[in-house]
């Protein structure tokens, strides 16, 4: 059995970038520029107006204000699409639109809001002239000639992904047409007997082919040009013929008929067309899949063409579609980011991982309160199409977890987002915990200093089994709380406070959104139930029992030595301590959930 990563790394090994194409700019959007664009003009052309308003002399204007206009003559007016006739001379002005080029000698332009033109339009007044009600600096709503892009300038490099914001720049240079990594041609071939077109009445033991339909529609969401092949029948003259039709594609990705169940007559069908290997992936759904190169004829040249052969039940079929075939359609546009986007959610059911693999659980992510929460879609089976369809996210539960708990964090790749919308940035949290009289709170000290002489952006979180008052009785958020405010905040220009009345104690998951991720770690004090990584500060005059289990703990500050295999640090030695926290939880804080998830029993 091979992890999700060692099959994702074999299959786009074998995936090459594919060849630029030129098309239309509509034409190109989502695609990967090829090129380098240069500007061949400046943008703005000329100097123009910002603002519809007056073009004149800053110094003109010189004193103006509300109570002391000053009055220039208007000696024409010019509008965007047109060039100005007249030059701005001294003591007069000329009214323009936006866009509209500006006059010779006016250096600056006057809102109509800041002149007296709607009291003089209401009060019949003569228009040939026009009080100036503010003192303007030179460059006053100006767009300099070549502002947003100068003649000769490298405008969009090479590689990028061409949205609508760029197709709007290429139309802006001049450009009908741009360079782009062409979109690959995927060829999808569904197989079984069981299987039936969409269009035609069921009858006895067959089912409506599903799977053709969702592939289809994932290849044109990420990018791919589907070309459908029908239904490859078990026979080996049909599924020969309709892999022999799917050889002009880019890559061929097939659906059914690579579990040890299935026939042999497809998996012999496939290796006799090429070099096929049959894989069994550590996940659930999907652990059967099949991947290898299929050979064609090119004229004279012999060529290959990348299988990826997908299991027959729906949602396994869509989840390695989702972890393998999609990046591997990327790969061919071009694309650099991968991987899917992902979030920390708190799940809000129980999820049991039996069998030692990845599971993929479809969950729905709502964000309340500034936090995201996942709640499970039904039932999990893989045949079960409408628990995905129910999903917009999959909950990661790692190899190494027996399962998670409602109230838990974990990983969720969410299926809606772009890619390019990355991996939510995840804030490490580390607990130190210990008995009374252990230097827990000076070992906290220690650590805030040392880490925020290393730079770091720290926030502290204390726990307390104590009722804790921090507003003092007379004093205004006291007074607030007891008229009976939910929340004071109380701001200065050096500190800001927030002292929230609660019924009852809130635990990590509830305050991490509070906190914000903003910060580089967060060091807790106490919380020895939660789930977060916790290091043990311990004294060997207070005995050699620990507050927690060593399957608890991340690591253990002691001044002794304790028969444990948990990693142990020295007491006193805060440097080494700091260490430790930056290898193992901020190093990763982007690669993994804020705190793992550990086995049980």
């Amino acid at each position: 059995m091979i992890s999700v990563e060692e099959a994702l790394e074999k299959i786009l090994s074998y995936v090459e970038v594919l060849e630029p194409q030129r098309k239309p700019i509509l034409d190109c959007l989502g695609q990967v520029l090829a090129e380098y664009i240069y500007s061949t003009i400046d943008i703005p052309p000329l100097d123009n107006s910002a603002m519809d308003g007056y073009a004149l002399r800053a110094k003109d204007t010189r004193g103006a204000g509300e109570l002391s206009p000053v009055y220039l003559a208007v000696v024409g007016e010019v509008a965007a699409g047109s060039m100005p006739t007249k030059e701005v001379e001294p003591g007069t002005a000329i009214r323009i639109m936006t866009g509209a080029p500006l006059p010779e000698s006016a250096d600056a332009v006057v809102r109509f809001e800041d002149t007296d033109e709607v009291n003089r339009k209401s009060s019949g007044g003569d228009l040939s002239q026009i009080g100036i009600l503010r003192q303007a600096k030179k460059g006053l709503n100006v767009r300099n000639r070549g502002e947003d892009i100068a003649k000769g300038n490298l405008v969009l490099e090479k590689g990028r992904v061409l949205r609508p914001q760029e197709i709007g720049v290429l139309a802006s240079l001049g450009r009908s047409n741009a360079l782009v990594i062409r979109r690959p041609i995927v060829a999808i071939l569904a197989t079984g007997d069981e299987l039936i077109g969409v269009d035609q009445p069921l009858a006895p033991g067959k089912i409506h082919d599903s799977n053709t339909y969702t592939i289809a529609a994932e290849v044109s969401r990420y990018g791919g040009i589907p070309k459908i092949l029908g239904i490859g029948r078990d026979s080996i003259q049909s599924l020969t013929e309709k892999i022999g039709e799917g050889l002009d594609a880019d890559i061929l990705i097939t659906s059914g008929g690579v579990s040890k169940g299935d026939y042999d007559m497809v998996k012999d069908v496939l290796a006799e067309h090429g070099e096929i290997g049959f894989w069994t992936v550590c996940m659930k759904p999907g652990k059967p899949i099949a991947f290898g190169m299929i050979k064609r004829m090119e004229g004279k040249r012999k060529k290959k063409v990348p299988h990826l052969g997908l299991p027959g039940n729906p949602v396994s079929s869509m989840i390695t579609f989702e972890q393998f075939a999609r990046p591997a359609i990327l790969k061919m546009m071009g694309k650099e980011i991968l991987a899917k986007p992902t979030i920390r959610a708190i799940i809000e059911d129980n999820i049991a991982n039996t069998d030692g693999r990845r599971l993929f659980a479809r969950v729905m992510v709502t964000k309340r309160g500034g936090q995201y929460y996942a709640a499970v879609t039904g039932p999990q089976g893989s045949g079960i199409l409408t628990s995905i369809a129910k999903a917009n996210g999959l909950a990661v539960i790692p190899e190494s977890s027996k399962g998670v708990k409602a109230g838990d964090i974990i990983k969720v790749q969410m299926l809606d987002w772009g890619e390019e919308q990355g991996e939510e940035k995840m804030l490490p949290i580390v607990s130190i915990v210990g008995k009374s009289q252990s230097g827990k709170t000076m070992l906290m000290e220690q650590l805030i200093g040392e880490f925020k002489r290393r730079g770091y952006r720290i926030a502290a979180l204390k726990h307390s089994h104590h009722r804790v008052q921090i507003d003092h009785p007379g004093k205004d958020s006291w007074r607030f709380s007891q008229a009976g405010s939910d929340v004071i905040f109380v701001s200065s220009p050096g500190k800001l406070a927030f002292i929230k009345n609660l019924n009852h104690d809130l635990n990590i998951e509830q305050i991490v959104p509070i906190v914000g991720p903003e910060f580089d770690l967060l060091l807790v004090e106490g919380f020895r139930k939660s789930k977060i990584p916790k290091i043990e500060v311990h004294r060997k005059e207070l005995g050699d029992d620990l507050l927690c289990s060593p399957e608890e703990l991340s690591a253990i500050v002691t001044d002794g030595s304790l028969d444990i295999d948990v990693a142990q640090l020295s007491w006193g030695d805060a440097v080494a301590v700091a260490d430790f926290i930056a290898k193992n939880f901020v190093l990763k804080a982007r690669t993994v959930p804020f705190y793992s998830t550990r086995e049980e029993g």
